[in-house]
């Protein structure tokens, strides 16, 4: 193998045997189901790593799953994103992510450094009676507000149920 083949390759390790196939990737049909939570702000301080910064205290944990992805195949993946930011920038730290296929969990840690582990995430939608739906739930003597968003990613649109 000359050197030139080594850089056209070397986009994921083992380099004759990459886990994941190289870009670019599409993500067709993604169905995803979001619950956004108030937590602690000093518990979430005391997880979000240096140097970011917690933006605010509203927790999203996501299903999504993922029937056609480019060369990662049918996959689910769930887990806590926490908002953040970064010299001013607001973005999202992921906690936790649980997916059942390894190539994303791979791909997802080398190309973009998500902490990904093995689990079998599943959620799955009978019946939608609602357009919109949302949840207000009680807490003891707080108010605890809940915010659901569903939708189906296709080529990129966001298509509401």
């Amino acid at each position: 193998m000359t050197e030139d083949e080594v850089r056209q390759r070397a986009f994921a390790m083992p380099l004759t045997s990459p886990a994941y196939p190289k870009g670019p990737y599409r993500f067709v049909d993604r169905e995803y189901l979001i619950f956004t939570y108030r937590s602690d702000p000093a518990l979430l301080e005391k997880i979000v790593p240096a140097p970011l910064k917690l933006h605010e205290p509203l927790v999203k944990f996501e299903f999504m799953k993922m029937p056609d992805s480019t060369g990662f195949g049918d996959y689910c993946e769930s887990g806590q994103v926490i908002p953040v930011s970064f010299q001013g920038e607001v973005g999202g730290y992921q906690h936790a992510m649980y997916l059942n296929d390894y190539a994303p969990i791979a791909g997802g840690r080398e190309l973009g450094g998500s902490r990904r582990s093995w689990a079998v995430p599943s959620s799955e939608c009978t019946r939608i009676r609602s357009s919109a739906p949302s949840i207000s739930m009680a807490s003891g003597s707080r108010s605890a507000p809940w915010a659901i968003s569903t939708g189906r990613w296709t080529r990129n649109r966001c298509l509401t149920p």
